[in-house]
């Protein structure tokens, strides 16, 4: 394969999405080769999603996947009525000041109290 060939190759890999699958028995979202997840706990008797912690393996990182699970598990989140505790710094540090369209799903301390 020439150079121009696997550039063209590794560029078609970085811009495609990766499909992400709902694994509910580990209760994380994760790519279909299961190397890359979001895991949650979920909490106040099922309305609230606390994202704890999120996993690329270093061959994969660069690739934006952390940035597709996060979307995935707020999509969730959004269809099924349920807000979201940022716990994973990804998420509350970078994923949210990317997209903050997702902020009005995360759950307050107001909200928390009242529950």
């Amino acid at each position: 394969m020439t150079n121009t060939a696997a550039a063209t190759s590794e560029a078609k890999m970085a811009t495609e999405t990766p499909k992400i699958v709902w694994n509910e028995g580990k209760r994380r979202f994760e790519t279909e080769d299961h190397e890359a997840y979001i895991e949650y706990k979920m909490r106040n008797n099922g309305k609230v999603m606390d994202l704890v912690h999120t996993y690329v393996p270093s061959s994969k990182r660069g690739l934006g996947l952390a940035s597709h699970l996060c979307v995935a598990a707020f999509e969730h989140a959004s269809s099924h009525s349920i807000s979201v505790v940022p716990s994973c710094s990804y998420v509350s540090d970078t994923f949210l000041p990317r997209n903050q369209s997702w902020k009005p799903l995360v759950h307050s301390e107001d909200l928390k109290s009242s529950i």
